[in-house]
């Protein structure tokens, strides 16, 4: 046996000479290994496509390819050639079946001439197109070649041609036709609710006649077979037409209710499963009953039903609400249309839940802020000027649910103070809401689910979060400062409303620190607020409004 290589041996194109195996099998390793990765062109007479060896169960033997530089022989030639340095190709065994796969999945391009039997519809009548013969990649006779050692370092693979029989025969999609597209198309089918758990809320039956089922019929091939199916999802929307959207029933996620009250607290709502056309089952089950049935009874299948799981389906116990972890109210003085968005925008948020993890968006829970939801037109503030806008107010209900979320710990995702202070809110902790603009949102950060309640009453707009505590939270508020004198300001613009003026402008900051059971020390959130003075406004008109506040500020039209 040879042990060490000559100076101008190579396998597959790698010197190894002056090596040593242990050598010669890293370098080959190290060059050729990477190769297999990548893509080969293969041809198939005039056919030509690529594949990556390696996922083609080719794989490299270097200590096989060193062997035959320093295996044993007696054979003088051969021991001439190595002592001139022997170049021989590198083993690279194949797994047969593997390239067979992927092999198969290249015969199209590697082909020509080659068409499947198909079938299409004249009207309800079955229409065979003959399947051709074509040239092109010989599968089994290529694996046959390759089977003795794939050609490492070579950039294009030669493959064995010849006559490529269509995957599909005529004989395949006769019988198709035979079997199952005549029956099926023979007759009406039909869809009951009888007897299932849909019939008291169904409001008839399907019947589907020939036209209508070529209307909801597939054939495809794929791999060789010809097959018929039903479309599931015209299936669905057929059987709602006809049947009624009622049949169907969503799914409840475990919930809580709540009065918006002093005196409301959670009730606890279990989730229940909701109830869904089985589409793919109740197509198939059309199928067979079509193939099979030689009546209408037999042609008639009942309406499936799948049970559809509730998102969310927690104990109480798991969702945690139990008491109040955060609370606020602010003041609203009397004004019948204002104080309409006031008690429509809490009824709206009040029982909303928000799961550890979620994020509470105002905007999102309100919806549509329009007079056919509930709202009216009131005070706001936009560009700094006093005018009247749809959903007037709503900054209280922003301010209050902001304020109640703070001091629970929530994270402040979004908030927005107004431009100007109004007395009945707390300085530097309160927010405006611009629908399509501005929000207010915040991040439920613990382990537990949190219920909003809210309500506006008795000159009062109050919240409240239920939850199990969770952070230790503390507020602080630094002097004001950089204090701004009310100056008068003259408008005339058509929406002005005159304005007697409020507060002066100011900085303020306001410092949250908030610790969680986990944590060694507490965290800051610091909120740095400027405020503008709230000017005197001089409009054509002589008569002057009340102080209001915007449910939106500053570059657009207020809700």
């Amino acid at each position: 046996t040879t042990q060490h290589l000559f100076g101008s041996s190579s396998v597959s194109g790698v010197a190894v000479g002056g090596m040593s195996p242990a050598q010669a099998r890293t370098a080959i390793a190290h060059v050729l290994a990477p190769e297999l990765e990548e893509p080969v062109t293969v041809t198939a007479g005039q056919a030509s496509d690529q594949l990556v060896p390696a996922e083609s169960g080719v794989s490299l033997d270097a200590q096989a390819s060193v062997r035959r530089l320093t295996g044993f022989t007696l054979n003088p030639l051969t021991l001439i050639s190595r002592l001139r340095g022997e170049t021989v190709a590198a083993v690279a065994p194949v797994d047969a079946a593997t390239l067979r796969t992927a092999l198969d999945a290249h015969l199209e391009t590697l082909s020509s001439g080659t068409k499947d039997a198909t079938v299409s519809f004249d009207g309800t009548t079955p229409v065979l197109t003959p399947a051709v013969a074509g040239t092109g990649l010989d599968v089994e006779a290529s694996v046959a070649q390759l089977s003795s050692g794939w050609p490492v370092g070579q950039d294009s693979v030669a493959l064995v041609s010849g006559q490529t029989e269509p995957a599909v025969t005529d004989a395949e999609a006769q019988a198709l036709i035979d079997d199952v597209l005549t029956p099926l198309l023979s007759g009406d089918l039909t869809v009951t609710a009888e007897g299932t758990a849909a019939q008291s809320a169904a409001s008839g039956q399907l019947t589907l006649t020939p036209e209508q089922v070529v209307a909801l019929t597939s054939v495809t091939s794929a791999q060789g077979e010809i097959t018929a199916s039903l479309d599931p999802d015209k299936v669905h929307e057929a059987v709602l037409a006809a049947m009624g959207a009622g049949i169907e029933s969503a799914a409840q996620d475990s919930s809580f209710t709540i009065e918006g009250s002093p005196a409301g607290t959670p009730s606890f709502v279990a989730a229940t499963p909701g109830a869904a056309v089985d589409s793919k089952a109740l197509a198939d089950s059309l199928l067979q009953a079509g193939t099979t049935g030689k009546d209408a009874t037999a042609r008639t299948v009942p309406l499936e039903l799948s049970e559809v799981a509730a998102a969310h389906a927690e104990s109480e116990a798991e969702l945690g609400v139990a008491q109040v972890v955060g609370e606020y109210a602010t003041a609203y003085y009397y004004d019948p249309v204002r104080t309409q968005n006031l008690v429509t925008g809490t009824a709206k948020i009040n029982g909303t839940l928000v799961r550890p993890g979620e994020t509470f968006s105002l905007a999102q829970v309100l919806g549509p802020i329009d007079a056919e939801h509930g709202f009216t037109s009131s005070g706001v503030l936009s560009g700094g000027v006093h005018s009247n806008a749809m959903g007037g107010g709503l900054s209280q209900v922003t301010t209050t649910t902001f304020n109640a979320a703070f001091e629970a710990g929530m994270d402040d995702v979004e908030h927005h103070p107004h431009s100007v202070w109004f007395t009945r809110y707390p300085a530097g902790r309160e927010a405006t809401l611009w629908t399509g603009h501005l929000d207010l949102k915040w991040k439920n950060s613990t382990p537990y689910a949190a219920l909003v309640q809210a309500w506006a009453a008795d000159g009062q707009v109050h919240v409240r979060l239920w939850s199990t505590p969770y952070y230790t939270v503390s507020i602080t508020s630094s002097d004001k400062t950089n204090i701004r004198p009310v100056q008068v300001v003259h408008s005339t613009a058509a929406s002005c409303v005159p304005y007697g003026g409020g507060q002066v402008g100011f900085d303020i900051t306001v410092t949250r620190s908030r610790r969680a059971p986990e944590d060694a020390s507490p965290a800051d959130d610091v909120l740095s607020t400027s405020y503008q003075a709230d000017n005197v406004l001089v409009c054509p008109s002589p008569e002057p409004a009340e102080p209001a506040e915007a449910a939106g500020e500053d570059g657009g039209g207020g809700e």
